[in-house]
């Protein structure tokens, strides 16, 4: 401010110094007449005035304004210019979900199948989008349009279901509408080529029952063998349960809506607990499910790998895990986690493998489910947010200005990597995702479980005993571990015990079968010459001596007996030595 004051005293002091001394000039140069020309003279210096006045005015205006400038520069901490972010690009979910395709219809999509039709590779072909006015649109995976089919109601479509028929190349296609009806439909695969297909579809007919009815909420098909039943719920909570044929088997009103169904159980979670259905005799189970307390669940999805495990959001605002277990005569519902979350409704709720997927009006959250510590603390962790424009901002180069109402957020999948979400104002986009997955609850206890541990402890005792026995069984007498005394010891007993057979054979021979008069004959002498029998023993073996013979009650042999030959026949008794006796 001091230069800007010093500046505007100058020009002023050269202003009036232009005017005192021009007259001066002139009055030197001019004729001896001073007062010829005053008048127009004094013209000019007002003109000269008037131009530095003008002069000096913008030079002021001009020096004002760098000033201010400045001073905006050097105080920015005390004036910031009134401008924020409204939001920013997240390259999250672009890095781990790959876009595949995009398509716009010209109304409002209100409903999303993923087809049952496989590739090589095990990825869905095709999915079905129903929109405001009853047409049903079917897309490849890449975004082509397949089919464009008028269901024969121009009710939006609000429910849809699809199984594969027995025919490899055809599927059904069920199809709720808000004005109560469930229409079947038939979808043949054609192909055209190696890179291109063809379908067609056409209208099978309405089910019985369903005319002027409530909105259909829920759709659901039951395999019993080769039997299917569709299963349909109505806004009331009304469920009804069709045979393929179209015709009604029965129905039934629980006390709660059901939400979600468990495939092949005949189990369902409701807005307050759970149920089940008996379709023998339509009867329904209810009870409520512990730690939901007084909030209401409005929407469930069922795990991917675990299918008693479910995911949902509550009237409250909570993200909560379910675990539903048992059969229809027996089950149980229990909350393990709740988690709040800052997320208006309405949402929808789709499970990818590992991962949950949660679809408001402006954002997509994903949680991740497959690691273990979170599920069984604090339920699903939140990996990120993206808001739904970033997304459309992949695919469109400027933003339409026809605004669309979303009626509900739309996502579907086939439950394992592929993905399609409406993302508002008529486009419906797909994408794959590439995030890693861990191992299932199941693999995890397993692993970590004490029954482990004790087959594996069997296990190791089976093979320590096995290799013990291979290495006991051998050790044989060509073994450098045998020695000579243990080799003896396993041969010494088996001789000596030959040893004393063949003392007794020799000692003692059986008595013979024939008459007494021939006893005397009846023994043989060790010494006789009889070729078949054994050679000689020396005498020494045999104790004959009565000193060496003692008996129990007796002293000793008798010398007149004749020694042993005379005590055998007592031994064995005869007739006359019985008779002598008595």
């Amino acid at each position: 401010m001091a230069g800007l004051q010093k500046g505007k005293s100058f020009l002023f002091c050269f202003s009036f110094s232009l005017l005192f001394l021009s007259p001066i000039v002139t009055a030197s140069e001019s004729d001896p007449v001073p007062y010829e020309n005053s008048d127009s003279r004094l013209h000019r210096l007002e003109e000269l005035v008037r131009n530095l006045t003008e002069v000096v005015a913008r030079l002021d205006a001009k020096l004002s304004e760098t000033g201010k400038k400045h001073e905006i520069s050097s105080n920015g901490a005390k004036e910031k210019a009134k401008a924020f972010s409204v939001t920013k690009y997240s390259p999250f979910w672009s890095e781990r979900f790959e876009f595949t395709s995009a398509v716009k219809l010209n109304s409002e999509a209100t409903c999303i199948n993923v087809l049952p039709f496989k590739d090589h590779e095990g990825l869905s072909k095709y999915f079905a989008v129903g929109d405001s006015s009853g047409n049903l649109y079917v897309f490849l995976r890449n975004g082509d349009v397949l089919v464009e089919f008028f269901t024969s109601c121009d009710s939006p479509i609000t429910a849809m279901v699809s199984y594969m028929s027995v025919y490899k190349n055809e599927s059904f296609v069920v199809t709720g509408h808000q004005s109560g009806a469930v229409l079947l439909h038939r979808l043949r695969e054609g192909s055209v080529g190696e890179d291109f297909s063809s379908a067609v579809m056409e209208n099978v007919g309405k089910f019985d029952g369903t005319e002027d009815s409530l909105e259909v909420t829920l759709l659901e098909v039951h395999h019993v063998g080769r039997v299917r039943y569709i299963l349909a719920t109505d806004l009331a909570g009304k469920l009804t349960v069709f045979t393929e044929n179209r015709t009604v088997h029965g129905s039934v009103t629980p006390t709660s809506r059901p939400l979600v169904f468990l495939k092949q159980r005949l189990l369902f979670l409701t807005e307050t607990g759970a149920g089940s259905l008996d379709l023998r005799t339509m009867k329904i189970r209810e009870s409520d499910c512990e730690g939901l307390n007084s909030s209401l669940a409005r929407t469930y999805v069922f795990d991917t790998s675990e299918r008693s495990k479910a995911y949902g959001f509550t009237s409250e605002g909570e993200v909560i895990h379910v675990l539903l277990v048992g059969d229809v005569t027996s089950f149980k519902c229990r909350v393990r986690s709740k988690k709040k979350v800052q997320i208006q409704e309405p949402v929808a709720l789709q499970a990818i493998k590992g991962y949950l997927v949660l679809l408001s009006e402006e954002k997509v959250f994903v949680y991740n489910v497959s690691t273990q510590h979170y599920v069984r603390t604090t339920g699903p962790r939140l990996l990120f947010p993206a808001a739904l424009e970033d997304l459309k901002s992949t695919f469109l180069s400027h933003q339409s200005k026809t605004k669309f109402k979303m009626i509900t957020p739309l996502v579907a999948s086939d439950r394992e990597k592929f993905l399609v979400m409406s993302l508002g104002e008529g486009y419906v986009a797909t994408y794959k995702s590439k995030l890693q997955s861990s191992k299932g609850e199941l693999n995890t206890m397993l692993w970590s479980s004490p029954v482990f541990f004790f087959l594996l402890f069997l296990f190791g005792a089976w093979h320590f005993f096995a290799k013990k026995k291979e290495s006991l069984t051998a050790w044989g007498p060509d073994d450098p571990f045998t020695s000579s005394s243990s080799s003896a010891s396993f041969s010494e007993p088996s001789r000596r015990n030959n040893d004393d057979l063949m003392d007794l054979r020799r000692r003692y021979v059986s008595p013979s079968r024939y008459s007494p008069g021939a006893a005397a004959g009846t023994y043989r002498s060790v010494a006789s010459n009889d070729p078949t029998s054994r050679g000689s023993v020396d005498s020494t073996n045999y104790r004959t001596a009565g000193q060496e013979m003692k008996y129990r009650g007796g002293s000793g042999l008798d010398s007149s007996g004749g020694g042993f030959g005379n005590r055998r026949e007592s031994l064995f008794g005869n007739n006359k030595a019985l008779d002598n006796e008595s």
